[in-house]
């Protein structure tokens, strides 16, 4: 009874870490702007993966960078969620044809809400969010929160 409640609570209230390598992550800022203030809905920002319901990718992932963002996403604890925004973080953007670039990033991680643009505007990032938060509550009732019991399950 406790744990429905604690899931309940939690869907109402994601938490997120920003993996921000681009200049989408100025939209993030506006969204936590007064004039969006998406606190009210219930977003807000942790430091640590460990601690975190989502993940928000910006910006161009370049192949150095894709370990780390794959290190981040694997210390989340399940159900973890992907939220992508911006034409670098679905095909390289711009930069698609270069060497460096890891082109798609959903070949690596799976994006549950994706928002197209360049960058997207906050309008639309917070519906993105908000229908986010909506997937989040859907799978909170079915599913149970499962974290690593042991440091070894967890890639570093």
């Amino acid at each position: 009874m406790i744990l429905k409640f604690f899931d309940w609570s939690r869907s109402n209230s994601p938490w997120g870490v920003h993996f921000c390598s681009g200049c989408c992550s100025l939209e993030v800022l506006a969204l936590m702007g007064p004039r969006f203030d998406w606190e009210r809905y219930g977003f807000m920002m942790t430091p640590s993966p460990r601690q975190a319901d989502f993940i928000i990718v910006t910006g161009l992932v370049s192949r150095k960078v894709l370990p780390v963002l794959l290190r981040v996403y694997q210390q989340m604890p399940e159900p973890r969620y992907v939220f992508g925004m911006g034409a670098c973080a679905a095909g390289g953007g711009p930069y698609w044809d270069s060497d460096f670039v890891a082109v798609d990033v959903s070949q690596y991680i799976p994006f549950d809400v994706f928002v197209a643009g360049c960058p997207p505007n906050p309008e639309a990032t917070l519906e993105g969010l908000l229908r986010l938060k909506e997937i989040i509550k859907r799978d909170r009732e079915n599913v149970a929160r499962k974290f690593p019991n042991r440091m070894e399950e967890i890639q570093y």
